[in-house]
């Protein structure tokens, strides 16, 4: 009955009585529990449905980011019907929240055809994408321009999502939206064209809304805090930021036809700084997040002594106090005006979120039997599967984690192709656990000492022996100290450990069996992938221009305070440099300061800023994923694209990492058969 309704209220009385009957209640057999479950998902199905049959509009959000896809689902909830577009990979928070997704990558005609058609439709307009060196990416494209002028004239509110850089250094002053843009940086510089671009359209509403450093749940400085980035202090410089949530906000207020009202009396086009109460400084901010994760606040490190990116230090550059006295008559309160409430917040929200769900909690017995008697099948036949940790450092970003899952998913084909009897599943050191289940495809990202836990009560009475696979380059403290330690804790296992994919230990490997080879072959592949070495604006995997000047080739690692780790690079560029019949330079994208650790090379930052004019560079990165440092938006394309602010006679362009190349799983499939006892490490 209370489905027949096709309303909220009587299914949240349906499922109430659900609630009572099965969870409150005395303990139910498990059919009870997974009616239940059931029972949930035809409730949130209707619940979806009946809510697409009251959609009042429609809305376009340009660029599913982080702060995009926000706003997109805020918009779907709200009644809107949402079209959003990525270059990524569809969100599937985004598609349970009603959002439609198209992937923009270039090569469906039809595509474009219903973009267009939505943004000629469209009563709200989202732009979050940043301007590239060719200009704003939605204005620069004629047919998207020419849909947004159409409805832009047609009366469609156009919010653009701009940046307070485009003030420039303020010296600490006060800065409101009357104050004139003074943009220093060329990014900033960019950014205010691409406000003047918007303007030149023929929109009867736009609102042009300047962030700061946007934070929230798993961004932010609580997420930097627990990666143990450095505190750096500048002597009376403010940083100003906005919780997401805030952000949302904002635009919930502007596509309300009453939310803001008078605001486009002066004029067609408005500017809003969005930005909280609390401006500060960011050591005592980064403290505050340390305080709230319950680790020791590190020292702050003097700005002049700090080593930072140029991309870093433009921001140190620049001081601002920003006031929202506009944001708060508009939105009447922030959610989070200051981050002393809006990091607790977002940490929370990240716990949350990393809690199984409802549905994972309910249909957790059904997944257990099923597994279970998986496993006595096997059992029955004789079977006794070696498991395989495949282990990488860990990270923030969900993409790592899928990446890991399909790695070991390729790893453990291959070996069973081979008769190997072995179950290789994604595990990391540290960090992936914090990642939100749904983001990973509903199961949770495992670190080693969880995993081994689970897999010490499986494998009773059934044999112990498991193995840990480190994907990594070299011998990191992560397979010298992590790994050891983690298996050492669980002394019913019989843990061996596998080499690293460089290995220069020679009772395991002779001289050409490194691994180092095939670790060239690999980038030198990647090198031949990038064709010429000049590339265009705007190109793929590559920034800069340039027709003239030298060519040169450098191998670019992460950096490490490990020595060993260093030879092993040293090792993979000698093997590339022979492969390649030029000098390869051998650097990194960050390292500690002082001589001792010099063993590192030179930074990237530096090695490009260092080289003759009109130079063409081409880098091969030895990264084996997409995360926070390498793979679009990392830490890698920013310090590039901060060396071509100042140096735009230069042509970079850098090889994609090592996950996609087939070589790499044949190099994990052969390391797997020197595993050795994890004894020998202590």
């Amino acid at each position: 009955d209370a489905l027949s309704a096709r309303s909220p209220q009587p299914l949240c009385e349906a499922m109430a009585s659900l609630r009572q009957r099965f969870l409150d209640g005395p303990v139910r057999p498990l059919v009870g529990l997974l009616l239940l479950g059931g029972t949930a998902c035809v409730v949130r199905s209707v619940v979806k449905r009946a809510a697409r049959q009251k959609k009042t509009g429609k809305a376009v959000v340009l660029g599913l980011g982080y702060c995009g896809g926000a706003v997109a689902r805020q918009l779907a909830l709200g009644g809107l019907e949402v079209l959003g577009t990525t270059r990524g990979q569809p969100n599937a928070e985004d598609a349970r929240a009603g959002v439609r997704t198209l992937v923009m990558d270039g090569s469906s005609e039809t595509a474009s055809a219903e973009l267009l058609q939505a943004i000629r439709e469209a009563s709200v307009v989202v732009a979050t994408a940043p301007p590239g060196e060719a200009g704003d990416p939605f204005l620069t494209d004629a047919a998207l321009a020419e849909a947004l002028a159409a409805a832009g004239s047609s009366g469609a509110l156009l919010i653009y999502l701009s940046s307070v850089g485009v003030y420039g250094d303020q010296q600490g002053h006060l800065v409101t939206e009357a104050t004139p843009p003074a943009p220093r940086t060329a990014r900033a510089k960019r950014r205010l064209s691409a406000e003047e671009a918007w303007r030149a359209l023929p929109a009867k509403r736009l609102a042009i809304v300047r962030l700061p450093g946007i934070y929230g749940a798993f961004r932010g400085p609580v997420a930097k805090a627990s990666e143990g980035n450095a505190r750096i202090v500048k002597e009376g410089h403010l940083f100003s930021r906005i919780h997401v949530d805030d952000i949302v906000r904002l635009c919930q207020v502007l596509v309300d036809p009453h939310g803001a009202p008078g605001l486009f009396d002066s004029g067609p086009a408005a500017v809003i700084n969005c930005c909280d109460s609390d401006p500060a400084p960011q050591h005592e901010v980064s403290a505050f997040a340390y305080e709230l994760l319950g680790r020791p606040v590190p020292p702050a490190i003097p700005f002049d002594s700090a080593e930072l990116s140029a991309m870093q230090k433009s921001f140190y550059e620049e001081s601002r106090h920003m006031v929202n006295s506009k944001l708060i008559e508009i939105v009447g309160e922030l959610n989070y005006p200051s981050y002393h409430t809006g990091l607790p917040a977002s940490l929370e929200e990240e716990r949350r979120l990393s809690r199984p769900g409802v549905l994972q909690r309910l249909l957790a017995p059904a997944a257990f039997l099923a597994s279970a008697g998986g496993r006595i099948i096997s059992a029955c036949a004789g079977e006794k599967p070696v498991r395989i940790a495949l282990v990488d450092n860990g990270s923030l970003k969900a993409e790592a984690t899928l990446s890991l899952r399909r790695l070991a998913a390729d790893l453990e084909a291959s070996l069973r192709s081979q008769g190997r009897n072995f179950r290789v599943e994604a595990v990391s050191a540290r960090f992936a656990e914090r990642i939100p289940a749904r983001e990973v495809g509903g199961v949770p990202a495992e670190i080693l000492p969880g995993w081994l836990k689970r897999v010490s009560a499986e494998r009773r009475r059934r044999g112990n022996r498991v193995l840990m696979l480190p994907l990594l380059i070299g011998p990191s403290n992560t397979l010298t100290k992590t790994m050891p330690d983690a298996a050492l804790a669980s002394p019913d296992l019989d843990v061996e450990i596998c080499p690293t994919l460089v290995c220069l230990c020679p009772v395991l490997y002779g001289a050409g069996k490194t691994g180092a080879e095939v670790v060239a072959d690999m980038l030198a592949d990647g090198l031949t992938a990038l064709g010429a070495p000049a590339v265009t604006n705007g190109a793929a995997g590559g920034a800069g221009h340039g027709d003239e000047g030298n060519d040169c080739v450098m191998l670019c690692d992460h950096g490490s305070p490990v020595a060993r780790v260093a030879r092993a690079r040293e090792a993979v560029r000698k093997a590339l440099e022979h492969k390649l019949g030029q000098p390869v330079a051998g650097i990194c994208m960050e390292r500690r300061e002082g001589p001792e650790f010099d063993f590192n090379g030179p930074l990237l930052e530096d090695a490009l800023l260092a080289l003759p004019t009109g130079t063409r560079v081409r880098v091969a990165l030895l990264f084996l994923q997409e995360g926070r440092h390498a793979g679009p938006g990392g830490d890698i394309v920013q310090i590039i694209q901060g060396v071509l602010e100042q140096r735009p006679d230069l042509s970079v362009q850098t090889t994609k990492v090592l996950a996609g190349h087939k070589a790499l799983i044949s190099l994990l499939a052969e390391r797997v058969l020197k595993s050795v006892s994890v004894r020998l490490f202590h």
